[in-house]
């Protein structure tokens, strides 16, 4: 004679313990989970946007090749400029003669003291591109269908941000700035109050980058790139506060401001590149495998309760009632002991376990 009491309650608990058990060997089996890729319009295809869409680098060869032409380019400047004022070796003959003038003319193109050189207009052009590499890219992420708040409209506040600091070569904004928020606050930040420039500057480019940036799957490069521009221009500004128009920090400064709006343009077409990765769904942050077994996926679906609604509803209803009926727990049954009961099997069902089977009813009901 046994006190279980009733066989259907015994095979209840085994068919948790089981699928509890099933459960956690399942759930230590998967090593990754699969992301859902990023949704876009077919209207976001670089095909059908401006023909310039198409000419982004989308492999790392195309990549490479574009960053070394870039970086080649602003340190070809600077180099011939730096020659004569710290290496000593001028390229270019001082000597009196018929083609001087011309000679000390092309010098000056190349003049490292002043922004008004060869240097200085590559450092504006590439800012240029980096605008108009982030306007491309706010083209293509306006079709985002899960996007919200307009996240894509920071692509467009970047690109204004571009503009204003190749202006910001030429014409003094920041003086400006600085003049006015001086008088009004009556604080004066650095040299002619360029403090104030650099602080809202600062803050203002790291609040946009970070709002555009953060959403792409592929930013690490875009995230490297732009963190080694903001770390130039903050050399450049550096030796801007010292406030000397002369010597090696002006040399560093100009060069510095030059080198930062290569990284920029840099940084845009990564951000493009990823972008583009994404609309046409080769990016690899959303394709992540999975090490699961097909036998362990089957037996977790034969054996889930979820699974089998009919089975939830047989066993909360006997949960239900022999809760409600205490007298059912004191019934007895004779086996004959052939049967090998398991360990759980000389229990009474615990109350966790009957909330746990409500709670499951509960669900499969919502569904």
């Amino acid at each position: 004679m046994s006190l279980a009491g009733n066989q259907r309650r015994d095979q209840r608990r085994r068919l948790v313990v089981s699928w509890n058990r099933l459960s956690s060997t399942a759930a230590n089996g998967f090593t990754a989970e699969v992301r859902q890729i990023a949704d876009y319009s077919p209207e976001a295809l670089p095909e059908r946007q401006p023909a310039l869409a198409m000419l982004l680098p989308t492999s790392l060869g195309g990549m490479a090749l574009v960053s070394g032409g870039i970086l080649s380019l602003i340190s070809v400047s600077i180099g011939i400029g730096w020659c004569e004022p710290v290496f000593n070796a001028s390229l270019f003959s001082t000597a009196e003669g018929r083609f001087s003038a011309g000679i000390a003319a092309a010098k000056a193109c190349f003049d490292p003291h002043s922004l008004f050189s060869l240097t200085g207009w590559l450092g504006q052009m590439a800012l240029v591109v980096a605008a108009i590499v982030s306007l491309v890219v706010r083209l293509m992420r306006r079709h985002r269908c899960d996007d919200y708040h307009g996240r894509y409209r920071a692509w467009g506040w970047l690109a204004a941000l571009y503009l204003l600091t190749a202006c910001a070569g030429h014409v003094p904004i920041g003086t400006l700035v600085g003049s006015i928020l001086s008088d009004a606050t009556g604080i004066t930040l650095g040299p002619q109050g360029q403090g104030w420039w650099f602080l809202l500057s600062s803050l203002t480019f790291a609040a946009v980058s970070l709002w555009a940036i953060m959403p792409l799957h592929e930013r690490l490069g875009t995230v490297v790139w732009l963190s080694l521009c903001l770390a130039a221009w903050t050399v450049a500004a550096a030796c801007t506060w010292s406030g000397r128009s002369g010597g090696m920090l002006s040399l560093t400064g100009h060069a510095a401001w030059a080198l930062g709006s290569a990284l920029a343009a840099i940084a845009m077409f990564a951000a493009a590149r990823s972008v583009i990765r994404e609309v046409r769904g080769s990016s690899r942050s959303g394709e992540i495998k999975t090490a699961v077994k097909p036998l362990q996926q089957q037996a977790l679906a034969a054996q889930s309760p979820r699974s089998q609604p009919n089975a939830v509803g047989a066993l909360v209803d006997s949960a239900a009632a022999e809760a409600e009926d205490p007298d059912r727990t004191d019934q007895t049954a004779y086996v004959d002991g052939s049967e090998q009961e398991s360990d759980f099997g000389m229990r009474h069902l615990s109350k966790a376990e009957r909330k746990r089977l409500k709670k499951m009813a509960r669900i499969k009901t919502a569904a």
